[in-house]
């Protein structure tokens, strides 16, 4: 499965013939007249090295928006091409994968070993899936091409060997403008052998909030909680070896949940993933505690939001008409969308 995944073999040439244009496309509404992709770290090495403009790194191209607007675009590099996985080790639980794996690439090769690189992407660096952190948490080192076109590598290949400062974390939030990540390794975890989802609905935003405060203050540990509104129901997702599951879910808060588990957890996630997905751009961010969800989302009265509810990752709110919003009835091409991004730091 891992040998699958690598590219074509054959040396690269010196002379850059590897390096294929792409075509062109628009990012902040620049075009990219010239778009190149590299086979190897040494390919990308040779570009940066020789290439005298501005350089943007495109991988997925999911999430464009991230960072400040481009203000030019000479060189475009479709990092697509370095998509090996060049070592796995089960034992260690650690990984090593080039930029251009795809994540859903990455989950198929490590589930035979019963692994995952528990990230959960929906339309941003990560979903309701919050309690294990976010991809900076699950790096122990990478290689960096740098823009003299250096090759360097920051912390270490096995989580027992990472010291000094955490570099990677720096190139990771940089978004590419310090150097181009070309290769990553990963600590992993063992899947879950059970997960569960509880729901339950409070009566207003209020008995929401105390909902939450009772699950934050509980001895759960919920791998995902969600209120969603305007129903303001609370998704408390579980996950751990059964009989841990089996005791989390014996002592919820006082509520009445509904529990589900198997294929219709997963149909419910999906609904919800999908609701997520119709949410519009992100036109502001606001800070607060997480004790005050309640007064902002009273304040600000949104029709419908989605709120990551037990820890100071940002919350999402969407002040677009509800039913266009959760497909009741077709989206108005015509409608103007805001979106806040609430941070409810601890």
């Amino acid at each position: 499965m891992v040998e699958d995944l690598k590219p074509s073999p054959g040396a690269p040439s010196n002379d850059g013939s590897a390096l294929s244009p792409l075509g062109e496309g628009l990012i902040d509404g620049i075009p990219l007249a010239k778009v190149v992709r590299p086979e190897s770290i040494e390919d990308l090495s040779e570009i940066i090295a020789n290439e005298k403009g501005s350089i943007v790194p495109l991988g997925a191209r999911t999430q464009t928006y991230f960072g400040n607007l481009l203000r030019s675009a000479d060189c475009a590099i479709d990092l697509s091409g370095l998509r090996r996985i060049t070592e796995y080790n089960p034992a260690d639980l650690t990984v090593h994968v080039q930029a251009g794996v795809t994540l859903g690439q990455l989950q198929q090769a490590l589930i035979e070993n019963n692994q995952f690189l528990p990230l959960d992407p929906w339309n941003g660096p990560q979903g309701p899936f919050r309690a294990v952190g976010t991809i900076r948490d699950w790096i122990i080192g990478m290689k960096v091409v740098e823009v003299t076109g250096r090759i360097s590598k920051a912390g270490g290949r096995v989580v027992k060997n990472v010291t000094g400062y955490d570099l990677h974390k720096l190139y990771t939030g940089s978004i590419g403008t310090l150097a181009i990540i070309a290769e990553m390794s990963l600590k992993l975890r063992a899947k879950f052998g059970r997960t569960a989802t509880s729901i339950a609905k409070a009566a207003d935003v209020s008995g929401a909030a105390q909902l939450v405060a009772s699950i934050r203050h509980s001895a759960i540990e919920p791998v995902a909680c969600e209120w969603v509104g305007p129903e303001n129901e609370i998704w408390v997702r579980l996950g751990e070896h059964p009989s841990a599951v089996d005791w989390q879910l014996k002592n919820l808060p006082p509520a009445d949940w509904t529990i589900l588990e198997g294929s219709e957890e997963s149909a419910a996630w999906e609904r919800l993933r999908s609701r997520y997905d119709r949410l519009a751009p992100i036109v502001l961010r606001i800070v607060g505690l997480p004790s005050s969800a309640h007064e902002i989302i009273k304040e600000y009265r949104p029709p419908a939001w989605i709120a990551h509810a037990l820890n100071g990752i940002p919350r999402e709110i969407s002040s677009r008409d509800r039913k266009s919003a959760f497909g009741d009835s077709p989206r108005p091409t015509d409608v103007r969308t805001e979106r806040c991004r609430i941070q409810f730091d601890e």
